[in-house]
């Protein structure tokens, strides 16, 4: 797949040679430029803690010939990046970069290096540091003396001369440079054990490829011919199989490919472990060797030698991988690692566990102290809940967060990641996974919430200002009018009455969020009780005989459904009060608010629906003169009726009227 992907990218270049020679260049070399660049960053940041120096001589090696390609990419003649330098830069340029390749290659295998386990961390690291730092200072030198001999000393030997062609020189070193490649690839299949079998047959490929970019490149006389374009794109191969073996197989299985020494220690460790050997490395005692007894052993006692021999070994392994992971961990803070058997008893622990917990990893181990017991109550169910769902589904790494207690008696939260154990891994336990203490990241998501209530009730406290003041200048100026006896029953006294109620209804809206201790949502019964007791204190001439009827359910929505809502009952239960009951006449306005039909019977029994997928219905009715029958309330000239049928609709609701006895208004709708 991926070299018929290659096979496709090179038909595609040799259409674009055909068109523009070069572009075609260009483009090659910008490409392995590119490839060099990205493995000199995989291994220069692998450098302290990888185990092969092969890769990280030959990516560091990589970046210094990607600095010159990038070069050779501007330097040809018709480009005139480079004046006077004519044809043969690009190609001086070929020649130093496919040495520097060719004798990186030779080199590399022989910086290939046993390490014994024994060894501390810290000094590894800085080797391996070390290594690469000089191997870089090296190359830097190298590099300069190049560049200064082929740009400011120009003894550099010439490789093309115009209307000659190419040089001895250049001839007898792509001669050199194939015999280099392939010392390599006899350096490198001596060595083939330090890699994984398809990581070491992708860099046999690269060099092949590169000893066929050599050959191809050797005799050409034209810089547009066929050979020259196989040269170029055996060169881009070369590049593009460097980028499968370490760049795509670095970010996949980094492991197989940076630390595969660590594997081949392992395995050491392994063969060595029937000796015990004094701080000297002398050897004092065997242990599993089969020693000569003047009775010869029966069958069944040898049987159960090699079976004590394999526990033996075995033990040693688990404590060796024990070690290395525990090494590991000392790294980490605030986290601890954890294995659990099949029956969730835990079999190991390491880490961090006296600062989490305050408890020691032994207490823990030795059953003196169970985590479950420091598991607040509320969460222990879901722990074992947990286990269950990874026993049905082994591919899952379930997440948990919940809050343990110290030894101290501190509460402290912590998030626990489990998963499966394969079952080839060699490691003990059926489950294992981490434990890290969130507990700083918990404050500060409440310390954040906290700052977004703050704000959120402060805009609700402005805007419920706000909407006051407003209120206040319709109040001003409705006195105003009322003291001029002409206006006292004027319509335009009762429009500023009118105004100044519907901006109230929405004013209490923000104050009822401002004072509540949920910002999203209203608690709409309490607020419809002091609405209503607003609107008749606002008609206080007309309501005092006037008796007000509330059934309210508790019911809590939001604030695109409160305020229409707010609005609606603002209107209807004004129109009560102004047209309902004629003068001197007493009566009741009724509000109701309930949940309706089947979710009403469900939510009593057993609170099952959440409210957001319940109905609700709202009743606003009066025992008055009624409404006229001729009166078409869904088109009518009202503007308080025609604000009522487009609140309805905002909501997306459906209102009913019924004339029976009065006047009675059904308004029906969902919680958004």
């Amino acid at each position: 797949m991926k070299l018929g992907l290659f096979l496709v990218i090179s038909g595609i270049l040799y259409s674009i040679s055909l068109e523009n020679y070069l572009l075609f260049r260009i483009a090659v070399n910008l490409f392995n430029v590119i490839i060099a660049y990205m493995v000199f960053i995989i291994v220069w940041k692998s450098k302290t803690v990888s185990e092969n120096r092969y890769l990280t001589f030959i990516g560091t090696a990589l970046f210094f010939i990607a600095c010159l390609g990038f070069l050779r990419a501007f330097a040809y003649e018709e480009m005139n990046v480079f004046p006077g330098y004519g044809a043969n830069l690009p190609v001086q340029l070929w020649i130093a970069i496919r040495y520097l390749v060719s004798i990186s290659f030779f080199v590399a295998p022989l910086f290939f290096i046993r390490r014994s386990g024994s060894e501390k961390d810290d000094l590894k690291t800085v080797e391996n540091s070390q290594f690469a730092q000089k191997v870089f200072l090296i190359y830097t030198v190298i590099t300069a003396v190049l560049l200064l001999s082929i740009f400011k000393y120009r003894n550099f030997p010439d490789c093309y001369i115009e209307g000659s062609g190419l040089t001895e020189f250049k001839i007898f070193s792509e001669y050199l440079i194939s015999l280099l490649f392939l010392g390599s690839v006899v350096f490198l299949y001596r060595k083939r054990d330090r890699f994984e079998k398809h990581v070491f047959r992708i860099l046999i490929a690269t060099i092949v490829a590169s000893i066929l970019a050599e050959l191809a490149l050797i005799h050409y006389t034209n810089t547009e011919e066929l050979l020259n374009f196989i040269g170029q794109t055996f060169n881009a191969l070369s590049f593009y199989l460097i980028y499968i073996a370490i760049v795509e197989t670095g970010f996949d299985e980094p492991c197989s490919l940076l630390f595969r020494e660590l594997k081949f220690r392992e395995e050491a460790l392994r063969r060595e472990t029937d000796f015990l050997k004094d701080d000297r490395g002398r050897i004092y005692r065997m242990l599993g060797v089969e020693k000569c007894m003047p009775e010869s052993k029966t069958s069944t006692e040898k049987l159960q030698d090699r079976r004590e021999q394999y526990k033996t070994e075995q033990y040693k392994t688990d404590q060796y991988k024990t070690e290395q992971y525990s090494s590991f961990l000392r790294d980490m803070q605030g986290v601890i690692a954890f294995r659990l058997d099949e029956k969730g008893a835990l079999v190991f622990m390491d880490g961090d566990v006296r600062e989490i917990t305050g408890y020691s990893k032994e207490d823990f181990i030795s059953k003196k102290v169970k985590w479950t017991e420091i598991v607040l109550p509320e969460y222990r169910q879901l722990i074992l809940e947990n286990l269950k769902k990874m026993e049905l589904d082994p591919n899952s790494s379930p997440e948990l967060e919940y809050r343990i207690r110290k030894k101290d008696e501190n509460i402290v939260w912590v998030r626990e990641i489990i998963h499966v154990i394969p079952g080839k891994s060699g490691i003990s336990g059926k489950f294992q996974g981490f434990v890290r203490d969130i507990t700083q990241h918990k404050k500060a998501e409440e310390a954040l919430a906290k700052n977004e209530e703050a704000r959120i009730k402060e805009i609700h406290h402005r805007i419920k200002n706000n909407l006051q003041v407003i209120s206040s200048l319709l109040s001003l100026q409705a006195d105003k009018l009322n003291e001029r006896k002409t206006f006292q029953s004027s319509e335009v006294f009762e429009a500023f009455r009118e105004s100044q109620n519907r901006v109230v209804s929405m004013a209490l809206i923000h104050e009822e969020l401002y004072h509540g201790k949920n910002m999203e949502t209203l608690e709409f019964s309490a607020y419809l009780r002091r609405l209503t007791s607003d609107l008749l204190a606002s008609y206080s001439v007309k309501s005092e005989s006037i008796n007000l009827k509330l059934e309210l359910e508790q019911v809590y929505l939001g604030m695109d459904t409160s305020v229409p809502l707010g609005i609606l009952v603002n209107e209807l239960i004004s129109n009560a009060l102004k047209h309902a009951f004629p003068e001197g006449k007493g009566g009741e306005i009724r509000v109701n608010l309930f949940r309706s039909g089947n979710d009403r019977a469900e939510s009593k029994i057993s609170g099952f629906k959440e409210e957001s997928e319940q109905q609700f219905t709202l009743v606003i009715a009066d025992n008055g003169k009624g409404i006229p029958e001729e009166l078409d309330f869904r088109n009518t000239d009202s503007l308080g009726l025609q604000l009522v049928n487009i609140l309805v609709e905002q909501i997306e609701g459906s209102i009913e009227l019924k004339r029976d006895s009065g006047t009675e208004f059904q308004i029906t709708f969902r919680k958004p």
